[in-house]
Order: C-alpha cells, then sequence, then structure tokens
C-alpha cells in the first residue's frame, strides 16, 4: 500500500508541475510575443495555445483523479468535516481546483473562438490574458496549500 500512495503522491505531483507549469509558460513565453495587429505573431501564439490544450487536459484530469485518490487514501478525511487546518486547506484547494476548471474550459473556448470570424481579436485576447493570469494566481495559492498541508 506505501508504494501505490508513494507512486499516486508523485503522479499528482508531476501533474501539477505540467498543469501549473504550462500556465506559468504562457505566462512567461506566449503571451509576451502576442503582439495585437500583427497576423504572424497572433498565428505563432495560437497555436502555440493549442499545442498546450492537451496536456492542460492530461494535467487537469490527472490532477483530479490522483487528487481524488490521496484524499480518500488519507486517515485524516472525513467528509464535510472541517475540524483542523488540513481539512480546511484540502475544502480551499477543492475550490480553488473547480476554479481552475474553470478558467481552462474557458482558456480553451477562447483559443477555439479565435477562428471565428465575428470574434474581436482585443477581447479574445483580452481574455486569454484573464484567464492565464488567474490559473497562475490560483495554481500558485494550491501549491501553497498544498505544501502547508504536509506537517
Amino acid at each position: 500500500m506505501d508504494l501505490l500512495l508513494w507512486a499516486v503522491r508523485v503522479s499528482h505531483f508531476f501533474a501539477v508541475i505540467v498543469w501549473i507549469g504550462g500556465f506559468l509558460y504562457q505566462a512567461a513565453v506566449l503571451l509576451p510575443l502576442w503582439v495585437p495587429g500583427d497576423p504572424a505573431t497572433t498565428r505563432l501564439v495560437i497555436s502555440g495555445f493549442r499545442r498546450f490544450l492537451p496536456f492542460q487536459w492530461l494535467g487537469l484530469t490527472t490532477v483530479l483523479v490522483t487528487g481524488t485518490c490521496l484524499m480518500l487514501f488519507s486517515t485524516r478525511f472525513v467528509f464535510f468535516s472541517y475540524p483542523d487546518w488540513w481539512s480546511v486547506a484540502l475544502g480551499i484547494k477543492q475550490l480553488i481546483f473547480l476554479c481552475l476548471v474553470f478558467f481552462s474550459f474557458g482558456f480553451a473556448r477562447m483559443v477555439q473562438k479565435y477562428d471565428d470570424p465575428g470574434a474581436g481579436e482585443e477581447v479574445i485576447r483580452l481574455r486569454i490574458f484573464q484567464f492565464n493570469r488567474n490559473g497562475v494566481f490560483l495554481g500558485i495559492i494550491a501549491t501553497l496549500l498544498g505544501v502547508s498541508m504536509h506537517n
């Protein structure tokens, strides 16, 4: 059982790195390249976003499955009971995860909507910036909460 728990924990750790690291990569590399009105860089950035989407869904799914397993394997976990900091931090992390799922769907929708000729490029660009920044911020908060849960 210890080996299984270790494997799930390591998988969860690497899935978080892929998911949040992807958001950070986009914020640090792709988004600064996006110059409004320049079709060449816009196509490059949008194609970069599209190539990241499968990694985003893979990371999200793996975080969901491994996080659920870690939660259910824990002896501290009791449904809807928050007697200590570990339980409170877990509840906050679950809410943040739901927000990150919402932002991931919004991000994917905006990337796919870019091909729609009726959609304004600047509005889509601002929404993608917003979803990315929210994802980075909430991902960092969730990571810090996860670190605080291991005493």
